[in-house]
Protein backbone atom coordinates (compact mmCIF):
# COMPACT_ATOMS: atom_id res chain seq x y z
CA UNK A 1 0.00 0.00 0.00
CA UNK A 2 1.58 3.44 -1.41
CA UNK A 3 0.53 6.82 0.48
CA UNK A 4 -0.47 9.72 -1.07
CA UNK A 5 1.30 13.04 -0.87
CA UNK A 6 -1.58 15.43 0.32
CA UNK A 7 -2.08 18.11 -2.39
CA UNK A 8 -3.46 21.91 -1.38
CA UNK A 9 -7.26 20.92 -1.96
CA UNK A 10 -7.06 17.52 -0.37
CA UNK A 11 -6.13 16.29 3.22
CA UNK A 12 -3.65 13.60 4.45
CA UNK A 13 -5.99 10.25 5.22
CA UNK A 14 -4.94 10.96 8.74
CA UNK A 15 -6.17 14.59 9.16
CA UNK A 16 -9.70 13.37 7.64
CA UNK A 17 -9.04 10.41 9.80
CA UNK A 18 -8.85 12.68 13.14
CA UNK A 19 -11.53 15.58 12.42
CA UNK A 20 -14.55 12.68 11.32
CA UNK A 21 -13.61 10.26 14.74
CA UNK A 22 -11.95 12.54 17.00
CA UNK A 23 -8.74 10.41 17.30
CA UNK A 24 -5.85 9.15 15.17
CA UNK A 25 -2.62 7.32 14.87
CA UNK A 26 0.20 8.44 13.27
CA UNK A 27 2.87 6.37 11.63
CA UNK A 28 6.12 7.05 10.15
CA UNK A 29 9.69 6.12 9.73
CA UNK A 30 11.41 8.28 12.55
CA UNK A 31 10.41 10.91 14.91
CA UNK A 32 11.22 13.79 12.57
CA UNK A 33 8.53 12.45 10.46
CA UNK A 34 5.88 12.09 13.04
CA UNK A 35 6.74 16.07 13.77
CA UNK A 36 6.30 17.35 10.24
CA UNK A 37 2.87 15.24 10.69
CA UNK A 38 1.65 17.02 13.47
CA UNK A 39 2.47 20.09 12.26
CA UNK A 40 0.00 19.86 9.28
CA UNK A 41 -2.86 19.28 11.72
CA UNK A 42 -4.72 22.91 11.45
CA UNK A 43 -3.75 25.56 13.94
CA UNK A 44 -7.36 25.75 15.57
CA UNK A 45 -7.36 22.42 16.44
CA UNK A 46 -6.94 21.42 19.91
CA UNK A 47 -5.32 18.30 20.28
CA UNK A 48 -3.35 16.50 22.96
CA UNK A 49 -0.63 13.84 22.54
CA UNK A 50 1.14 10.97 24.39
CA UNK A 51 4.79 9.63 24.17
CA UNK A 52 5.97 8.34 20.65
CA UNK A 53 6.21 4.61 20.59
CA UNK A 54 8.46 2.67 18.71
CA UNK A 55 7.62 -0.96 16.92
CA UNK A 56 11.11 -2.99 17.76
CA UNK A 57 10.23 -5.18 14.53
CA UNK A 58 9.72 -2.60 11.75
CA UNK A 59 11.40 -0.29 13.29
CA UNK A 60 8.23 2.33 12.86
CA UNK A 61 7.66 5.13 15.28
CA UNK A 62 4.07 5.89 15.75
CA UNK A 63 1.78 8.86 18.26
CA UNK A 64 -1.83 8.96 19.42
CA UNK A 65 -3.76 12.24 18.54
CA UNK A 66 -6.87 13.04 20.18
CA UNK A 67 -8.93 15.93 19.54
CA UNK A 68 -9.97 18.11 23.18
CA UNK A 69 -13.10 20.31 23.57
CA UNK A 70 -12.61 23.21 24.96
Amino acid sequence: MSKKKATRNQQPDYLKELMETGTAILVAKSPEELADMVNDIPAECHYGAGAIGRNPETGAFSLRIDLVNT
